[in-house]
């Protein structure tokens, strides 16, 4: 499940993977993070296609997930896959980007399991840092990525 971060003391709405929003990748529009994500987690192009179009909200696109056969590579892949959904929908919607930059604190979720809150900080936190790309902003982005490569190369073994 998602959530909206707590920042700065305040919940932002523009942080929830679940939150409607339209963006395109190659050519298919998705209609959350959410969507993309439980999407391209797919082992076949039928069930993707199914969840990226039957997913119109973000629950039931996490629910639709949860029925499909995944690709062999998930685990590596899909802290990775989580971003790319992520940075499509900011990318898109450059309002969430102005409300993601202006903030300070650490981004810390509580509304997922322990790992997900983990990652969802992180992912966050680095998208904030490219798009403010400002003073220790590419190093915090740099260091995020380093450790999301670290976790794609041995994500059972990966300590967070």
């Amino acid at each position: 499940m998602g959530g909206p971060a707590l920042i700065d003391g305040e919940y932002h709405e523009e942080t929830n993977n679940f939150k409607p929003c339209k963006f395109e990748v190659n050519g298919l529009v998705y209609s959350s993070p959410e969507n993309y994500f439980q999407a391209i987690k797919a082992a076949n192009e039928e069930d993707r296609e199914y969840v990226r179009k039957e997913g119109k909200t973000g629950l039931n696109s996490w629910s639709l997930g949860g029925t499909i056969k995944l690709r062999s590579d998930w685990e590596e892949v899909k802290v990775d896959e989580m971003y790319n959904g992520n940075r499509a929908c900011f990318e898109q919607n450059p309002d969430s980007i102005k409300d993601l930059i202006r903030t300070k604190g650490p981004i810390k979720f509580a509304g997922s399991t322990p790992f997900w809150n983990f990652w969802n900080g992180n992912i966050m936190e680095r998208l904030r840092a490219e798009f403010r790309n400002e003073g220790e902003d590419q190093k915090i982005g740099q260091t995020i990525n380093e450790f999301m490569a670290k976790y794609r190369l041995d994500p059972k073994s990966f300590k967070y």
